[in-house]
C-alpha cells in the first residue's frame, strides 16, 4: 500500500540542507504505521550556511506532492514547517482509505 520510494525525498532533503559539521547539527526520521495511517517526520537543523543556487533546484518537493496527489490522491496530508532553525515535514496516508478506492475502481 505505501508505494516505493515515497519518503526519499523528505529524507534527501534533510541531508542536503543540514550543516552535519555543525557540533549540535541532526536530523531525525521517525516512521510509524498506527491507525490505518503511514507516518513520517524528517527534522533537521537548518544550516546556517548559504546554499549553492542550482539552475533546476526546489523541484523535489513539488514533483513528491504530485506524486503524492496521483498515488493518494485525497487520502495523504504534506505539511512543511520551521520551528526555530529546525525545518520539519511531516507526511500522513491514509493506507485504509486509499485501499478502499483501490478496490472500488476495479
Amino acid at each position: 500500500m505505501l508505494a516505493p520510494l515515497i519518503s526519499i525525498d523528505l529524507i534527501e532533503n534533510a541531508f542536503k540542507h543540514a550543516d552535519l559539521q555543525s557540533s549540535d547539527a541532526f536530523i531525525s526520521i521517525i516512521f510509524e504505521f498506527r491507525d490505518d495511517h503511514f507516518y513520517l517526520t524528517v527534522s533537521n537543523k537548518i544550516s546556517s550556511k548559504k546554499p549553492i543556487e542550482k539552475e533546476k533546484s526546489g523541484i523535489g518537493v513539488t514533483t513528491l506532492e504530485n506524486r503524492l496527489r496521483i498515488i493518494y490522491k485525497n487520502h495523504f496530508k504534506l505539511e512543511k514547517f520551521i520551528e526555530g532553525d529546525v525545518y520539519i515535514a511531516h507526511l500522513k496516508i491514509n493506507l485504509f482509505e486509499h485501499k478502499a478506492q483501490m478496490l472500488t475502481a476495479r
